[in-house]
């Protein structure tokens, strides 16, 4: 879809462009980086990817953690959108450091798309999880985690034509954010 990183494109064709990124990078195919938009306004659109992912957020912490009937979903809430723009930002600076500030644009496009996967992933696994006996339901949640880890790994190596390393480096410092933000989360909902 040439020109999708074009001023004015509506924002139906750019949420069609990252859904068609999304299945794409879903199967370890590079060519999805063509419908994630190489431009701000690309990056700033895809975050409309966090919308579409808060039904199925709201739907595994309800049924790992009772969000909806302890009275924490507005903490809840308040850590899914912190998750959604403390990563982005703090990536920015390491792919700056990395040399790779101007695709930074197009990783966060790929990478907030590719989030819609990981929650479907998640999703599918804590569901079928709480169906099979406990050691497969938690066998299979951990193997729908280590999808949606490998995912934004080969988003980062991708997106940034950086290495596996340096691709490594990008989702350590999203689970480092994503377990800093869980941890105040849940002091704030004992509290």
């Amino acid at each position: 879809m040439p020109g999708l990183s074009a001023p004015g494109v509506s924002l139906e064709t750019q949420i069609v462009a990252g859904l068609r990124a999304a299945s794409l990078l879903a199967r370890g195919r590079e060519e999805g980086l063509r419908f994630a938009l190489l431009s701000m306004e690309g990056a700033a659109r895809s975050f409309w990817a966090g919308v579409f992912c808060l039904l199925p957020f709201l739907l595994v912490r309800a049924l790992g953690t009772g969000a909806f009937l302890s009275g924490t979903l507005p903490i809840e809430l308040i850590g899914y959108v912190l998750g959604w723009v403390v990563f982005p930002l703090a990536s920015l600076s390491l792919a700056e450091a990395s040399g790779r500030g101007p695709l930074w644009p197009l990783f966060v496009a790929a990478w907030n798309w590719t989030n819609l996967v990981q929650y479907g992933a998640l999703l599918a696994a804590t569901l079928l999880g709480g169906l099979l006996p406990p050691g497969f339901g938690g066998s299979l949640i951990l193997a729908a985690f280590g999808y949606a880890l490998w995912m934004e790994w080969f988003v980062a190596k991708s997106a940034l034509r950086i290495s596996g390393i340096r691709a490594a480096l990008f989702v350590l410092l999203d689970m480092a954010i994503g377990l800093f933000i869980a941890s105040v989360v849940t002091r704030l909902s004992a509290g």
